[in-house]
């Protein structure tokens, strides 16, 4: 520059400067900065419904979430054998069924692939997994005809890692489930939170929460991550944001308390009858403003044969004490 005059660079200096700083088609030389505008974008593409989000298929809960969108974390906490992976898992085989396009990942370190795939196929089915396992036993051609269309099918669209990976680890998983699949995933479920590598104890479980959340951002999808409950929490009740371990709300959109209220020791005879096939769910945290939340929780029917969790109608109350435990 001389005199404070611009020189216009030759087409040959430019190509000479920008050597070796190629940039793959669409991507951005910045290594942070997104224009707002993108947001904006995406924002507007998934308020119009976008098929990004992913919805539990329980309609009032639904109602109030709008969703979980993508790099939305929904934790969803309750004790143990409350129904927190079921809730999750038959939103899962909702979507299989009702959405071709639908494909889905599980991080499970808490269980075993098998395990994983057999409630998925009972919920796709509506199948009670002991008489199941009897039919294979004595090669009913109906079930195996199930299982063949399954497995070729609905669940060739969800893949299942039973190891506890680290984050960098779940991405190059990412990768490749898109390279089999040629599409990328829509939804993830991790189950569950103190399995994943680093999350002991307070300090633990809030790095591990956060990197999740940020894990959530770069993949664009929405996750739901499955949590237990804290020491202090109450057998068939919920404790709103209280309810997770170490505060596991902490970098949570949406948090979702599951809980059987069977388990509470007040219930007369006659609504432990009506709860013996009942989930409650509390949708205590939403930050997607006008911030709804449910008051009081919502119950919903869980399938005692498949673990199938649905609306909950007049007809589902069973007449004797069967499921009562």
């Amino acid at each position: 520059m001389e005199g404070g005059e611009p020189i216009a660079l030759t087409t040959e200096e430019i190509d000479a400067l920008l050597e070796g700083h190629d940039l793959p088609e669409g991507e951005s030389q910045y290594k942070f900065f997104r224009p707002t505008s993108d947001a904006v974008e995406r924002w507007v593409e998934y308020a119009k419904g976008s098929h990004d989000c992913f919805y539990l298929g329980l309609s009032d809960i639904d109602k109030k979430m709008r969703g979980v969108w993508p790099s939305d974390v929904l934790v969803v906490t309750g004790r143990a054998h409350s129904g927190k992976s079921a809730v999750i898992l038959s939103a899962m085989a909702r979507n299989l069924l009702e959405d071709p396009d639908f494909h889905g990942v599980i991080y499970t370190p808490d269980e075993p692939e098998i395990l994983v795939v057999s409630k998925l196929y009972a919920l796709l089915y509506q199948r009670n997994l002991a008489e199941v396992e009897e039919a294979l036993r004595t090669e009913d051609e109906i079930v195996l005809n199930e299982i063949r269309e399954a497995k070729d099918g609905f669940l060739d669209r969800v893949k299942i890692f039973p190891n506890a990976l680290s984050f960098p680890d779940m991405s190059e998983a990412m990768r490749e489930c898109e390279d089999y699949w040629q599409v990328k995933p829509r939804f993830v479920m991790v189950d569950f939170l103190e399995q994943l590598p680093g999350a002991a104890g307070y300090e633990g479980v809030s790095t591990v929460l956060k990197g999740l959340k940020e894990w959530s951002e770069t993949e664009n999808l929405p996750v739901a991550l499955i949590h237990q409950s804290g020491k202090g929490s109450t057998r068939g009740q919920s404790r709103g944001m209280d309810d997770g371990k170490f505060n596991a709300d902490e970098y949570a959109i949406l948090q979702l308390n599951v809980f059987r209220q069977r388990d509470n020791p007040k219930l007369s005879d006659a609504e432990r009858r009506v709860h013996s096939v009942s989930v409650s769910l509390d949708l205590c945290k939403n930050k997607r403003p006008p911030c709804h939340v449910t008051n009081p929780p919502i119950d919903y029917f869980m399938d005692p044969q498949c673990g199938l969790v649905r609306e909950y109608y007049e007809s589902d109350i069973p007449g004797d004490d069967r499921w009562v435990e």
